[in-house]
């Protein structure tokens, strides 16, 4: 079946799912220290990128006219820094599934601050490709502090393959 015969919710939450996954195996038995480091000042490091992430999240949830989960940011363990993630993660995927068909998915929105314009299906593809993004420098921060650590590669091209598949509307 071609992914053109699927709807968009499902297509949105493959694309969702493939791109959220490999930040958690860059986070997998990550030292603390490693975490917390940045790697020049005013950069940041993993945990920081991390902590990015969520909130970027909850403006996008927010300009959806979602009420996000959480508003707690602070930094932390990383268990919590990536609890934090993994919730707003969930909210933005019940979203989605709550969507009673593909028009709702693509209707325009109105945030929580009265503008109009974003759509959920857009902002959550536009969320995992931000997510793609710094996957590829918490990647490489990962790797300057621990050089035997296996990057997380096969994920990152099953991601590339997912969207390009979706895009280009391959069967598989």
């Amino acid at each position: 079946m071609s992914h053109s015969h699927r709807t968009r919710i499902a297509r949105t939450i493959e694309i969702f799912e493939a791109s959220r996954r490999p930040l958690f195996m860059v986070l997998d038995g990550i030292a603390q220290e490693d975490f917390d480091w940045n790697p020049a000042p005013g950069s940041r490091g993993i945990g920081k990128m991390c902590r990015h992430m969520y909130r970027v999240d909850v403006w996008f949830l927010k300009r959806l006219g979602i009420e996000p989960v959480i508003s707690h940011d602070a930094p932390g363990p990383v268990d919590e820094v990536a609890g934090r993630m993994r919730t707003i993660q969930k909210q933005i995927l019940a979203e989605v599934e709550g969507c009673e068909s593909d028009a709702v998915l693509m209707a325009e929105r109105t945030s929580l601050d009265g503008k109009t314009g974003a759509r959920l299906g857009v902002d959550v593809v536009h969320i995992a490709q931000h997510y793609l993004y710094h996957l590829a420098q918490m990647t490489y921060l990962r790797r300057i502090r621990d050089r035997a650590w296996a990057a997380p590669l096969d994920a990152w091209e099953h991601a590339t393959h997912v969207i390009g598949d979706i895009v280009l509307e391959r069967g598989r």
